[in-house]
C-alpha cells in the first residue's frame, strides 16, 4: 500500500461562511494490485416483479437520458425536453432543452424542500420549478452552486445539503455557499450519507467528504458503483459483484458465461443489476432474480441501449431508447401509488378536498400521494378510529363501507 497526496484546488467563500475545510491535505490510498478478497456469496432467489402503471395517461417522451424522483413527483429528461409528473399526473413538458446528461433530486437552497436538477449537454446546472399556478420551466443555477462558466457533467446528492458535482478531470462539491474542487478524474458519480464514489480508469474512486479522504481501490475493467440502504459501496464488472468490505471490495458473486452485467444502481430497498436477459435485486445478502421477457412489459432484452435506474420507491426504471418502463413487487413504493390513484385519490375528491387542498381550511394538504404516505397512520386514527376527532368532521358526510375497507387496507400497507 502507499500513499499520496491529492490536490485540494478551489474553496470559494461566500457570504462569509461555508463548509470551513480550506487548505486540508487529502491522504489517497491506493492497492496495489492483490487480488480482490471474496466474502460470502450471494444466495440466489426469485424475485416476482410487474410493470407498474405509474402515469396516467400514455407517455410519449422520447429517449430518456436521466431520471429525477421523489415521493410525488418523477422528471423525465429526454431528447424531446423535461417532463414532470406529480402523484401520476402530467404536470407538462418544457422543450427548451432537448439535451441531458444526469439529473438529481437536491436539497434547495435557501429554503426548505427540495429541487429537481438535471444537467444539460452544455454543462449547465438546471432546477425545475413548477407549482399550483405556474407552468413548468426550467431555471439555470449554476451560479447559485458557484459553477458559473464550468462544464458539469454529472450531479449526485451526497447527504446533509452537500452536492457533488463531476467536471473535466475534477470533483466538485457546493452547499451554495461554498464550492470545493478536487484533481479527480471520475465518472458515474453516486453518494450517500456525506460520502461520494464513482469510477476511474483504475478502479473505483470512494471520497469522503467531511474528512475530506480519498481511497482508489484497484479495480480493472468497473462498470458502475452504487451505495445499498445500509450505505455500503457496491461495485460490478461485467462478470462480478463486488462490496465494501475494510476499505475493500470483496467479490460477493460472479456470474457464468454468457451472463454479463449491464448495469447497476441503487434504490430504498436494495441494489438493482441489469443483465443481459435478466433484472436481479440485492436484498439482505440475496441476488434475487426476474427475468426479462417475464415481466409482461415491451420491453426489448435485446435493446443493446437499455439501462437501468432504481427508484427511491424501491422500484426500477427500466430505459431504452423508445422505452420507459417501471417494474416493481406488490409492496414496491409505485404499487402504493397505483393503489392510492385509483382507490385513495376518488375518496379524497368526494370527502376531503373542501378542507385538504395545499389553501385549504385544515391547514393540511392531502392533494398528493406522498401525503398520503407520510400520514398514513394519522389517517387511520383519525378515519378508522375517530381519535382524537373523527374525520370526515360530524356533519359534512360519512364515508361508505367500501371507502371505509379501502382506508383501512391503505393504512395496513405500512
Amino acid at each position: 500500500m502507499r500513499t499520496t497526496p491529492i490536490q485540494h484546488v478551489e474553496g470559494s467563500p461566500r457570504h462569509g461562511h461555508g463548509l470551513g475545510l480550506l487548505g486540508l491535505a487529502l491522504g489517497l490510498v491506493v492497492g496495489c494490485g492483490e487480488s480482490p478478497a471474496v466474502v460470502e456469496q450471494l444466495q440466489l432467489g426469485k424475485l416476482a416483479l410487474h410493470p407498474i402503471e405509474w402515469h396516467a395517461a400514455p407517455l410519449a417522451v422520447g429517449r430518456v437520458a436521466a431520471i429525477a424522483e421523489t415521493d410525488d413527483e418523477v422528471a423525465l429528461f429526454a431528447d424531446t425536453g423535461v417532463s414532470l409528473w406529480s402523484s401520476g399526473e402530467s404536470q407538462g413538458r418544457d422543450s427548451a432543452v432537448r439535451s441531458w446528461r444526469s439529473a438529481a433530486v437536491v436539497p434547495a437552497l435557501g429554503f426548505s424542500g427540495q429541487w429537481l436538477l438535471g444537467i444539460d449537454d452544455e454543462g449547465r446546472t438546471q432546477r425545475l420549478r413548477f407549482g399550483l399556478t405556474q407552468p413548468l420551466s426550467i431555471e439555470d443555477v449554476s451560479a447559485r452552486y458557484l459553477l458559473g462558466g464550468k462544464r458539469v457533467s454529472e450531479v449526485a446528492a451526497l447527504g446533509g445539503g452537500l452536492v457533488g458535482f463531476v467536471l473535466e478531470g475534477r470533483l466538485a462539491l457546493s452547499d451554495g455557499q461554498m464550492l470545493k474542487q478536487y484533481e479527480l478524474s471520475l465518472h458515474g458519480l453516486v453518494g450517500q450519507s456525506g460520502r461520494a464514489a464513482g469510477v476511474t480508469d483504475t478502479g473505483v474512486a470512494l471520497f469522503a467528504a467531511k474528512s475530506e479522504s480519498l481511497r482508489q481501490i484497484a479495480l480493472p475493467a468497473v462498470l458502475a458503483v452504487a451505495f445499498s440502504p445500509d450505505g455500503k459501496l457496491w461495485a460490478a464488472t461485467a462478470d462480478a459483484l463486488y462490496l465494501e468490505q475494510d476499505g475493500k471490495l470483496a467479490q460477493a458473486y460472479r456470474f457464468e458465461s454468457p451472463q454479463q452485467v449491464r448495469g447497476l444502481s441503487a434504490s430504498a430497498t436494495g441494489v438493482w443489476v441489469l443483465l443481459g436477459d435478466a433484472v436481479v435485486l440485492i436484498r439482505d445478502g440475496q441476488l434475487l432474480l426476474a427475468p426479462l421477457p417475464g415481466l409482461g412489459t415491451p420491453v426489448d432484452a435485446a435493446d443493446l441501449s437499455l439501462r437501468l435506474v432504481g427508484s427511491p420507491s424501491g422500484d426500477a426504471w427500466l430505459l431504452g431508447d423508445t422505452q420507459v418502463v417501471r417494474v416493481g413487487e406488490d409492496s414496491g413504493g409505485g404499487q402504493d401509488l397505483v393503489l392510492w390513484r385509483k382507490q385513495m385519490l376518488p375518496i379524497f375528491q368526494r370527502a376531503c378536498q373542501g378542507c385538504h387542498l395545499p389553501s385549504g381550511s385544515a391547514h393540511l394538504d392531502l392533494s398528493s400521494y406522498g401525503a398520503w404516505s407520510r400520514f398514513r397512520h394519522v389517517l387511520g386514527q383519525r378515519v378508522l378510529e375517530g381519535q382524537p376527532t373523527p374525520m370526515p368532521p360530524v356533519g359534512t358526510g360519512q364515508l361508505t363501507p367500501d371507502e371505509l375497507a379501502a382506508v383501512s387496507a391503505w393504512v395496513a400497507r405500512r
